[in-house]
């Protein structure tokens, strides 16, 4: 049953990434500009003017930080499957670690913000790293306009409906079918690729991130898992290891990336793991999910 407040939030919604996304196209599909950016706001606007139309508030959303080991797994978590993912097509050959361009491009990076000159290979790959976990975290802004509407107003909504696995299968489904035209109209004519198999690769790792990203929300009480999580894992897939790989065939552009057959398959097992212990997350009614121990199937 889809409630008012989920019907209102997915039609502004719709209506808010629609205007975005002709902004991006008629822009030549730029990957940066006002365009991209109404699409990542769009789901938070549109949330907070659902809550207040429906509800009169804007509780529930998970604004409380809850236990820093949430934090702390949503922040590490995305790194290890974006070293699982890229490591997996670099020995199966679906691309090649082809690292020094990036060094080189960081280095003079590094030394222009910080006035840091590095010679070291290794020592420029662990800055960029660390200064993608911390400061990139901060200015990963568009994290948190998704998050907010996605997790912080869509899953509560529709954990008052159904279970949690098929809350994730819905709002897993809906994330990706949000993004189809970045996959159609932008990033496959950059590729030069096909759209379909990026939209097959993106819905099997949009529901699999969903059921993580639901799971680190419901257990923790707090939003803030996976604003954190987001943005470390696009800071991760895309401003480090996508910058690393180099192509070796036409299948690197179906198989490489946050939008590769791999990355779907590492996302998909990462989420088994989650979806085994959901028994561990509250079982609840209220919008405001708290940290609990009850089966939630």
């Amino acid at each position: 049953m889809i409630t008012r407040p989920i019907m209102v939030f997915l039609v502004l919604a719709t209506l808010f990434a629609a205007g975005g996304y002709y902004l991006a196209i008629y822009d030549g599909g730029a990957a940066k500009g006002p365009g991209l950016l109404i699409v990542q706001f769009a789901p938070m606007l549109a949330a907070f003017i659902s809550a207040f139309w429906c509800r009169r508030n804007l509780r529930g959303f998970g604004w409380g930080w809850g236990k820093w080991r949430y934090q702390a797994l949503a922040w590490i978590l995305p790194l290890i499957i974006a070293s699982i993912t890229f490591s997996l097509v670099w020995i199966f050959g679906f691309g090649k670690l082809q690292p020094g361009p990036f060094i080189v491009e960081s280095q003079t990076a590094i030394s222009e913000m910080f006035g840091i000159k590095l010679s070291s290979p290794v020592a420029t790959i662990a800055a960029v790293l660390a200064l993608n976990s911390t400061i990139g975290l901060l200015i990963a802004f568009g994290a948190v306009g998704e998050e907010l509407g996605w997790r912080g107003f869509l899953t509560p909504e529709l954990m008052k409906q159904m279970s949690f696995t098929k809350a994730s299968l819905i709002g897993g489904t809906i994330w990706t079918l949000y993004h189809v035209p970045l996959l159609v109209w932008i990033l496959a004519p950059r590729l030069e690729a096909s759209a379909l198999p990026l939209i097959l690769s993106s819905l099997i790792a949009g529901i699999a991130l969903t059921f993580i990203l639901n799971w680190l929300r419901l257990r923790s009480g707090s939003v803030w898992t996976a604003v954190i999580f987001h943005a470390a894992l696009n800071l991760h897939n895309q401003g480090f290891f996508e910058n690393i790989t180099a192509s070796t065939s036409d299948l690197t552009r179906y198989v490489s990336g946050q939008h590769g057959a791999m990355f779907a398959a590492v996302t998909a097992v990462a989420a088994l793991v989650f979806w085994v212990r959901r028994d561990q997350l509250p079982r609840t009614n209220e919008s405001n999910p708290k940290e609990g121990t009850s089966q939630n199937i």
